[in-house]
């Protein structure tokens, strides 16, 4: 077998083999470290959060199936403040006016009180 018809290993998350391969829009792996790292670090942090979520969930009595189901759709459908294309312009500054196109509601000021578009079910 020559050198172009070897398999391609998939390579390995470089500070942590537990971790995802982070991959850009063409499929190849991130290359820099320091992305890698924030890549790496975000993951640890929403793991963290949805495994509190989930046995806050099922503490509270909800069926484990559907909570697992809700956050993957939540996951699926959670809008991005900023695009593919804008994060590759080279005219594009994270934390710009130009870069922030979600408003968030403010959360409730005292207890009782609920957040502008906010309704509880």
């Amino acid at each position: 077998m020559n050198q172009t018809n070897k398999p391609r290993r998939s390579p390995a998350n470089p500070l942590d083999a537990r971790l995802p391969v982070w991959r850009d829009g063409q499929g190849e792996p991130l290359a820099c470290i320091e992305k890698i790292r924030v890549m790496n670090d975000n993951f640890a942090e929403l793991r963290q959060a949805l495994i509190d979520a989930l046995e806050d969930g099922i503490l509270l009595g909800a069926d484990e199936a559907s909570l697992r189901a809700c956050f993957a759709a939540l996951a699926a459908e959670v809008p991005l403040g900023v695009t593919t294309a804008q994060a590759r312009s080279p005219a594009f500054r994270p934390g710009s006016s130009e870069s922030s196109v979600i408003s968030v509601p403010e959360a409730p000021q005292t207890r009782g009180e609920e957040a502008p578009g906010f309704s509880p079910e």
